[in-house]
């Protein structure tokens, strides 16, 4: 988990992700998800690879979500 972290961290410090939240929700049939491959090209440059939609960083399987609505922007925004 840690170097997960660092990677997500370091993706924060690189301007290639701005504020973000951690959570581990349950799968939502009918998703929709933004184009992940500028977050997977720069995971890749640092040793992660790419398994089905999720990336592995640090034996860790990550996936990047846009906030849905304007409650989780907040949510991001406040870290609340």
């Amino acid at each position: 988990m840690k170097a997960a972290l660092e990677a997500i961290n370091q993706m924060q410090a690189d301007a290639v992700i701005g504020k973000y939240a951690i959570a581990q929700p349950p799968s939502a049939p009918g998703s929709s998800l933004l184009s992940l491959e500028p977050l997977d090209g720069y995971l890749k440059a640092l040793g992660g690879r790419v398994q089905d939609e999720p990336i592995v960083v640090g034996g860790w399987l990550l996936q990047f979500l846009p906030p849905s609505n304007d409650l989780d922007r907040k949510k991001v925004d406040t870290g609340n």
